[in-house]
């Protein structure tokens, strides 16, 4: 922890947060674990630097990530609660708390077998849907943006976090995104390489499927435990995708899973948008079928 982040520790933020532990921090800012004074809650508290918040872009992107999150009820999104600025400058978001690892770090440690590893993006699929319906893309799908703990039986609880790139239609809180609807102009290329879609990639418009192939590269790597798309740029990473297809889950080592399984992801994965599944709803369905 930086000198700076440590020195907001018990810090009380708006008369309210109290800061009492750091959970992460990097260029832009830091994210803590902070007590709810008045109702004795713990929630994630988010903060941008001043001199990062002075940028109008990242500004807006904060701003976006409060707007998209605040609409969504979902058992499987950190929704957001509250928004607002510092006293000395920059931001802050606060978000409900994900309790767990993320799925970066449980990848870290090999595969994950492979009826857990549909359970974790049978619930990713769930929050999906919930912000599609909303007119909300996440655009920034990726292991790092998923928290997963465990129920008290041991099975998975996975949550969906940092909708900071999120596309919101213009009337995101009354229509749900058709799959051609794009929600984004050509040209403006956001995400995290090797896990955007083509489409993303070059800058062309995105829609509900970009965020399903997404789904499909993270269930790739659950299920392999190792990096699908790899390469030391954008742009290789890019001709990779463009060049051939996602190898099957189940080439190479021989994996086990039922061949409708490997049937989704490779449909997930397919180049064109208009082969991927039309919905994050009906993803869903596909995989609580094989598991139930």
């Amino acid at each position: 922890m930086s000198d700076s982040y440590a020195a907001w520790i018990g810090r009380v933020i708006d008369g309210r947060y109290r800061l009492d532990r750091i959970l992460g921090e990097g260029g832009m800012g830091a994210v803590f674990v902070a007590e709810h004074l008045r109702l004795h809650k713990e929630v994630a508290f988010k903060i941008i630097r001043p001199e990062i918040a002075s940028d109008p872009q990242i500004s807006a992107r904060f701003a976006r990530e409060a707007m998209a999150t605040a609409q969504i009820e979902s058992l499987h999104i950190a929704s957001a609660v509250d928004y607002g600025e510092l006293p000395e400058g920059g931001a802050f978001l606060v978000t409900q708390l994900a309790r767990g690892r993320s799925l970066s770090r449980h990848l870290n440690e090999g595969p994950i077998p492979w009826p857990r590893a549909v359970e974790i993006a049978a619930q990713i699929a769930d929050a999906l849907a919930t912000a599609h319906a909303l007119g909300i893309i996440h655009r920034d799908l990726k292991p790092d943006n998923i928290i997963v703990g465990d129920r008290d039986d041991g099975t998975p609880l996975a949550t969906v976090l940092d909708f900071g790139i999120a596309s919101l239609s213009a009337d995101a809180q009354l229509h749900p995104a058709a799959p051609n609807q794009p929600l984004t102009s050509y040209g403006l290329v956001l995400g995290t390489p090797g896990y955007m879609a083509p489409e993303q990639a070059v800058g062309d418009k995105v829609d509900v499927r970009t965020d399903l192939y997404a789904l499909g590269i993270i269930l790739w790597e659950s299920i392999r435990g190792q990096l699908l798309w790899d390469g030391e740029s954008l742009t290789e990473i890019v001709s990779r995708q463009m060049r051939a297809p996602a190898p099957s889950v189940r080439a190479g080592d021989g994996i086990e899973l039922p061949e409708e399984l490997d049937a989704l992801i490779a449909a997930l994965l397919a180049r064109n948008p208009n082969e991927r599944p039309e919905s994050a709803a009906a993803v869903r369905s596909s995989l609580r079928a094989l598991i139930t």
